[in-house]
């Protein structure tokens, strides 16, 4: 575990402690962050709150200043200190939860931990707990009984005016408030991924793990945040966790196979997990053209272009995705489109099919074709309309009468295969007997 990983952790902590008023355990924790990061503001900010000596109070502060010289607790609280002489005390101040008396220079109830001033995320301005919006600018603040929640909202208003450290605070002492609660946990690290603390994101994905081990929200973010590290062993490591634990969830199947394809190219092993992604969401675009890709490297074309052409009907037309999809296709086949549509090709393929009626027919007029019969005739026109069909059916699904019937697609789909190939292959065969039978 890096140091800034093993700090945050502490620092999480330490707050916590700070905040439910164990002061010795928020002491130690505390002091263990500055051994560890020297220059940690917030770690000498809080550590000031705890310290039982003036003197070592003053020097936290002043360690605050020399770090961060406008930092406004530090620049109030060594005021204070100056004044501790002064004779004539403010009112006593009490807190709004619990109702316990707190000093005047005091952020925090020393009782039940309540925080009592927040900085308004828009105008700066420390604005007292029991505010529901700021005095200063009119931002709404939301109602502090409101818990974990409330500091959620802060924390997620100071992280869109980018003030980090603010958000940093507001996370912890939503922690704090709910700790162990699942929710708040998830949250307080997808606000950390947002803000780009990473670092601190995957020491509170950790702890959920430890907490939850059966829930795959933190394995799949932590595989998410390996991967982006390129960490490739550690993703792996969490994907494959998160698989273990989801069962057939197609959309941790697709990032595991997605994983395997980046480090193994095309085994059989990620084919055989791309086709069971596509069996359980057989609309995931992207697992189509992803498993086309698949089957391209491992030299299997026709079952490539398959599956290029079922990404491009699942996506619009301008999209990238969609677009990939038929660029693919178009370098394996480049008249695919045209011949999948096209009335030429359709005329060809029941050439095929209508040569063995034909020339039963004239081999039973003896090679004269004024002597094929009318019954022949009508067999012959039989077999044109099941030859029609059947081509229709298996390798013309797009051809223009059968779009005008169905619709863009044509005959995609078993049921639409079914119910104009079969017709199609029993006339033809029927058309085909009659004339064996000399008709």
């Amino acid at each position: 575990m890096s140091d800034s990983t093993q700090a945050a952790r502490l620092l999480r902590a330490g707050i916590a402690a700070a905040q439910a008023g164990r002061a010795e355990e928020a002491r130690q924790t505390l002091l263990q962050v500055t051994e560890l990061d020297e220059r940690n503001e917030r770690a000498w900010l809080w550590l000031s709150g705890v310290i039982e000596s003036s003197d070592d109070r003053r020097i936290c502060l002043e360690n605050v200043l020399a770090i961060n010289p406008d930092n406004p607790h530090a620049q109030r609280g060594l005021q204070l200190l100056d004044q501790q002489a002064a004779p004539a005390p403010a009112a006593q101040e009490h807190c709004p939860r619990c109702q316990a008396a707190v000093p005047e220079s005091g952020s925090v109830c020393p009782d039940c931990g309540q925080v009592l001033i927040v900085a308004c995320p828009a105008c700066g301005e420390y604005v007292a707990v029991e505010e529901i919006s700021c005095p200063a600018c009119g931002q709404l603040l939301g109602d502090f009984r409101d818990g974990a929640g409330y500091h959620l909202t802060l924390a997620q208003a100071y992280a869109e005016q980018q003030q980090y450290k603010r958000a940093e605070e507001a996370i912890f002492r939503a922690e704090a408030e709910a700790p162990g609660d699942l929710q708040i946990l998830l949250s307080a690290a997808a606000l950390y991924e947002e803000m780009g603390h990473t670092d601190l994101a995957i020491a509170v994905y950790e702890s959920v793990i430890e907490r939850f081990p059966g829930n795959v929200v933190p394995y799949t973010r932590l595989g998410a945040i390996y991967r982006r590290r390129a960490m490739p062993a550690e993703a792996r490591t969490m994907y494959e966790l998160a698989a273990e634990r989801a069962g057939d969830n197609p959309a941790i199947l697709f990032d595991l196979a997605q994983l395997y394809v980046e480090e193994d190219g095309a085994t059989q092993d990620i084919l055989t997990l791309l086709e069971r992604v596509v069996h359980l969401d057989p609309e995931h675009s992207h697992a189509h053209l992803l498993l086309g890709n698949v089957y391209l490297k491992r030299g299997q074309v026709q079952q490539a272009i398959e599956q290029y052409e079922r990404a491009s009907e699942l996506t619009t037309p301008d999209s990238l995705l969609g677009r990939e999809a038929r660029h693919e296709m178009a370098k394996l086949h480049p008249s695919l489109p045209q011949q999948a549509q096209g009335w030429g090709t359709t005329l060809r393929l029941m050439t095929g099919l209508m040569i063995p009626p034909v020339l039963a027919a004239l081999v039973n007029a003896r090679m004269t074709p004024w002597k094929i019969s009318l019954a022949a005739w009508g067999a012959l026109a039989a077999a044109i309309v099941g030859a029609y069909l059947w081509a229709c059916a298996t390798d013309v699904p797009r051809n223009p009468a059968m779009c005008a019937l169905f619709g863009e697609k044509g005959v995609k789909g078993l049921w639409k295969q079914a119910i104009v190939g079969l017709p199609g292959v029993l006339l033809w065969g029927a058309a085909l007997g009659l004339i064996l039978g000399k008709v």
